[in-house]
């Protein structure tokens, strides 16, 4: 008994966490995180800012679902402000103010991304159109308060930038480095239905699941890497790995001395797999516990069966003696919603 038990943990396992396409997932939904590519050249280091404020806003999005819109607007509009600076300085350090007097329309942008609300969303996008009178102007849609476009004028110093290229077309470089900041937008926020449902997955996952430690969480995303690793927000594992999880289990062994056969004990599981998404959530771990009983072994090592992802049946050997065990997941008590999938959010993304 006592072999196959701990061979059917160890090799369940083992599969697991070496062959991770043979588990079934969740239901495979996920969200476009993808950033619109940048062909020009003039602006590459721009963009690279650029796509890292639209991975973040992605993210922002779906934190938004999971705390239902309990988000920090502040952080993630100093965020999109600090953006806009930046972005203003890539025009500065080409000094394409001999072109255009864009300052004021950057003053507005600052003030409007400063103020980033998720339940009222304005995220401008850089235009360059034709002017009514000559030439072509340029400006961001929408703002809080426009101002005038500013007028792009062709001078010559825009031959030193780019010798086959106009003003006019820097600006319209720039525009295709800055715009897809906002991909998360355009991908995203207007599919509600799809990130609805990615919601859901990640609260219902949260919320019945087995609690992790964060080194669980960790190894839980590289075993699953091939879901991860895409370039997208997807829905939750469909399995987690258990290892070194800290455990308070009420510890029964019959034939213990009278007055110390039920006992409170501390258990580790060294390593295992739990199934949380199963129509009956499995998981089997591999355990140690620790019992303090006179005239017996203190330590045993055993198999806790994980059921319904809250509760365990666990058996332990002590030497010459068995013990059996019932645990509640205790740790799941005490996390918060948000700041689990943060530690996803953190190791996948």
């Amino acid at each position: 008994m006592t072999s196959k038990t701990l061979a059917l943990c160890l090799s369940l396992t083992l599969i697991v966490l070496w062959h991770p396409s043979s588990v079934i997932a969740s239901k495979n939904t996920s969200i476009d995180c993808t950033v619109a590519p940048y062909n020009g050249t003039l602006f590459a280091s721009l963009y690279e800012t650029t796509e890292e404020t639209a991975k973040t806003f992605c993210q922002a999005i779906m934190r938004s679902t999971i705390s239902q819109n309990n988000i920090d607007n502040t952080h993630i509009g100093s965020i999109l402000s600090d953006f806009a600076v930046k972005s203003e300085q890539a025009l500065d350090e080409k000094k394409l103010i001999n072109s255009a007097d864009y300052k004021a329309q950057f003053k507005a942008l600052k003030r409007t991304l400063g103020n980033f609300d998720i339940k009222k969303i304005m995220m401008p996008e850089f235009k360059v159109k034709p002017s009514m009178t000559s030439g072509a102007e340029g400006y961001f849609e929408p703002l809080e308060e426009a101002p005038n476009r500013f007028k792009i004028n062709e001078v010559e110093y825009c031959r030193t930038i780019s010798s086959d290229s106009n003003c006019k077309a820097i600006f319209e470089d720039f525009a295709s480095a800055f715009n897809p900041y906002r991909s998360a937008y355009d991908n995203v926020y207007d599919n509600t239905k799809l990130l609805s449902e990615l919601g859901e997955q990640w609260d219902n996952f949260l919320y019945i699941s087995k609690s992790q430690t964060i080194l669980e969480v960790w190894l839980t995303t590289w075993a699953n890497y091939r879901h991860f690793k895409k370039d997208h927000l997807v829905g939750p594992p469909g399995f987690q790995v258990i290892a070194f999880h800290p455990q308070l289990v009420y510890d029964s062994m019959s034939n213990a001395s009278d007055g110390s056969n039920q006992e409170l004990g501390l258990a580790v599981e060294w390593i295992g797999v739990n199934f949380w998404n199963l129509k009956i959530p499995l998981g089997l771990s591999f355990t140690s516990i620790y019992t303090d009983r006179a005239n017996e072994k203190d330590t045993g090592h055993g198999a806790l069966l994980h059921i319904y992802n809250h509760y365990g049946v666990g058996w332990a050997r002590h030497k010459d003696e068995d013990s059996f065990y019932i645990t509640i997941d205790l740790l799941k008590m005490f996390e918060e919603k948000k700041v689990e999938y943060d530690k996803y959010a953190k190791s996948y993304f």
